[in-house]
């Protein structure tokens, strides 16, 4: 069985390590290619690509076990091979907003998005953590987050509740209608005064 490259997401989920997944996927991409080859290695040089898939499974063992400062250490390890992988400063983010270290938590995230401007994971994440400071900002990436994936029900959710908190209500209803057609679970979650709207009828139960 293949070791994940992030041991934790607020992307699939709302909270930590045992969070529920309810978005329409789970991050499971293997780590970027080094800029060694099978050739540096017949040329007795190192493969700096395994040893980095080998610390970042390393720092995800460390990371599920609860061990964040030894994660933390081996994640950092893995940028100092490979600058650009995204998974290491994903993982980064992660432990940074589980500690509510937030503006640590953006600044990791930018790092993988400057890698992969698309990927979901560290946009979402990054939207909440930019919830309470900066809303708008935070809606912008939730509306981006479902230009990609326009399955994402935990996005379409949480962007309703900050549409709905900013008064733009009509917006807000279509975000929680969509939350809760793509994912019926999330009807309890969505405020009470657009739940009439959003309750699944009978013949979806």
């Amino acid at each position: 069985m293949s070791m994940r490259q992030i041991f934790g997401s607020l992307a699939c989920g709302a909270v930590l390590l045992t969070g529920v997944a309810a978005c329409s996927d789970e991050p499971a991409e293997k780590p970027q290619a080094s800029s060694s080859s099978s050739s540096d290695k017949a040329n007795g040089g190192t493969d700096t690509g395994a040893a980095a898939a080998d610390l970042l499974n390393l720092g995800v063992e460390q990371g599920q076990a609860g061990k964040f400062d030894e994660a933390k250490g081996t994640f950092e390890k893995v940028l100092a091979a490979e600058t650009n992988n995204k998974f290491a400063w994903f993982n980064l983010g992660f432990i940074a907003q589980s500690r509510n270290q937030a503006d640590e938590a953006v600044t990791n995230y930018d790092k993988a998005l400057e890698t992969d401007a698309n990927y979901k994971p560290a946009l979402y994440n990054k939207a909440i953590a930019l919830e309470g400071k900066d809303p708008k900002a935070s809606m912008d990436i939730y509306r981006k987050v479902v230009s990609i994936d326009d399955k994402s029900s935990t996005a379409y959710l949480r962007l309703g509740i900050l549409l709905s908190q900013a008064g733009d209500e009509a917006e807000a209803r279509d975000a929680f209608n969509t939350a809760v057609r793509l994912d019926k679970g999330l009807a309890s979650a969505v405020p009470a005064k657009y739940r009439a709207s959003t309750s699944p009828s009978p013949a979806d139960r």
